[in-house]
């Protein structure tokens, strides 16, 4: 590697060596140690806006290209299918799971895979309604106990009492653990007052157009592991930089990889998105080289304070509250609405 950060968390492959070998010539992603003694991929595929017909062909490649974390949510679209002319919902996690089972079907374990789901703000209303979400996602995915539940937002006098009525679910065996995702410190210590069960995860974006080092820093000290969403701005400007151009062509990378590895030698674990699967594998392809200090310094210096204001100003938004796919009330299950 040509450069090396010496801040960031240990991290590991699965199994004894730094790179397992899948039969296929693919290679697996380094993992890190979670507190609650788990192993999760340092980088996720996201299911966000996923085509409900597309799920399976994305999880597939995913898999194909070495990866075995998937980062879904309630609230990654939720359409109405037209069954035997019944209307019914049908969640992005349903295809999920499926892809998932028929993977598994083929001689592979669950425990080689990590997923995460997500609570949306509009089941904050009150804590059964966050907790019936939760198993509604679990049901959903049908591949037993998930392996991360997250509060999706830290909704303003809603999120604390959301999250300890999600701790039943580990303690019931549901869930294998809790995260917290777009909290900022303040919420992750207003949450710490009441919480028994400590988050392990906390998801949110950063890139080098947008880089939060005052959240990471902070909940790197406290033990959680940070992931980092939309590190690309799906496709956004951050890949036309000059300055990510420069390094990637210096690099013989990508500047979508550069941005990746921007993130994972932060000591960020990276949540991306792709519909194809040569950029899925594209992206997986980040662990053999490396930035240095110099080179992360000028990505670093990309955020202005007029995108920090303004990122400021969206997350206050989020926040709040937005309506989910399926409108402004509870999250429904899967269900016959009309015909």
């Amino acid at each position: 590697m040509r450069g090396k950060n010496l801040h960031v968390p240990r991290f590991r492959c699965l199994g004894a060596a730094f790179l397992l070998m899948l039969g296929t010539g693919k290679v697996l992603v380094p993992t890190v140690p979670l507190k609650n003694g788990a192993e999760m991929q340092r980088l996720a595929l996201g299911l966000y806006n996923v085509p409900r017909d597309q799920v399976k062909a994305v999880v597939d490649a995913g898999l194909a290209a070495g990866l075995r974390h998937f980062d879904s949510a309630s609230f990654y679209n939720n359409e109405a299918r037209l069954v035997q002319w019944k209307i019914l919902l049908v969640p992005a996690e349903v295809e999920c799971g499926e892809a998932l089972k028929s993977w598994m079907a083929s001689g592979h374990d669950r425990s080689e895979i990590f997923v995460t789901t997500k609570v949306w703000t509009t089941d904050l209303v009150d804590p059964e309604s966050a907790c019936r979400s939760a198993e509604i996602s679990i049901e959903e995915l049908d591949i037993g106990p998930v392996d991360l539940v997250m509060v999706h937002w830290p909704m303003p006098s809603k999120h604390v009492e959301a999250y300890v009525a999600l701790e039943k679910l580990v303690r019931s065996g549901k869930a294998k653990g809790l995260g917290i995702s777009n909290y900022s410190p303040a919420d992750y210590e207003e949450l710490m007052k009441v919480a028994t069960i400590e988050p392990l995860v906390n998801t949110f974006e950063n890139n080098p157009l947008l880089y939060r080092k005052e959240w990471c820093d902070y909940f790197q000290e406290k033990g959680l592991i940070v992931q980092a969403y939309k590190p690309l701005q799906r496709g956004g400007p951050v890949l036309e930089s000059p300055a990510v151009m420069d390094i990637a062509k210096k690099a013989g990378k990508t500047p979508a990889q550069v941005c990746l590895r921007w993130n994972l030698d932060k000591g960020n674990a990276v949540v991306f998105k792709s519909l194809t699967p040569a950029r899925i594998q594209e992206n997986v392809d980040v662990f053999d080289f490396g930035l240095s200090a110099e080179e992360l310094a000028q990505l670093d210096a990309l955020t202005t304070p007029e995108v920090m204001e303004e990122a400021q100003r969206h997350w206050e938004k989020r926040r709040c509250g937005t309506p989910a796919p399926w409108g402004e009330g509870k999250r429904p299950r899967r269900q016959e609405i009309s015909s």
